[in-house]
């Protein structure tokens, strides 16, 4: 009887870390389809909570357009050169997770370039970049396993749609 007890116990034992391996190994995977005029212009599966950290998702194509920034007065002025994103981006930064939940911020551009324009006096000339498009950031999401959300991009030509799922490793 006792050998019998001692080998019922193990088993269950190991039962125990069998099903604690695998709880460890589930991730939660986001699916990612961004749209414009009913169009996919971004589709992408990314782990977003592999179970030790949450891990941020960012698509950018487009180009750093340079210019020049002229601050100060007479005697005093300072020319510095500054950078400016123009083309298409999404950045999806999970800001935590918790009870098969996670709270999101979305960040979306899609600009073009007008152009570069000169600013200032004579003395302090800058420059500005001139674009035209769409720029929302740090939208708050909120998501849970299994869910599907329709991003509020407020911009009806724009469409954002995420779901959440969970995956075995």
């Amino acid at each position: 009887m006792q050998p019998i007890r001692k080998a019922l116990f193990a088993t269950a034992i190991a039962a125990g870390f069998i099903a604690n391996a695998q709880a460890a190994a589930t991730i939660q995977t986001l699916d990612i389809t961004w749209y414009k005029d009913g169009k996919v212009i971004d589709q992408a599966q990314h782990i977003v909570n592999d179970g030790t950290s949450l891990t941020p998702y960012l698509q950018r194509g487009g180009k750093e357009v340079g210019y020049a920034n002229c601050t100060g007065s007479a005697g005093a002025m300072r020319l510095s050169a500054e950078k400016m994103f123009v083309g298409r981006s999404l950045l999806i930064n999970p800001v935590s997770a918790n009870a098969g939940k996670v709270q999101l911020s979305v960040s979306a551009t899609d600009t073009a370039l007008d152009g570069i324009r000169k600013t200032g006096t004579a003395d302090c000339t800058s420059e500005v970049v001139d674009v035209h498009g769409y720029t929302a950031s740090d939208i708050p999401v909120e998501i849970a396993d299994g869910q599907t959300v329709d991003v509020p991009l407020k911009n009806p030509q724009y469409k954002l749609v995420l779901r959440l799922h969970r995956d075995a490793l």
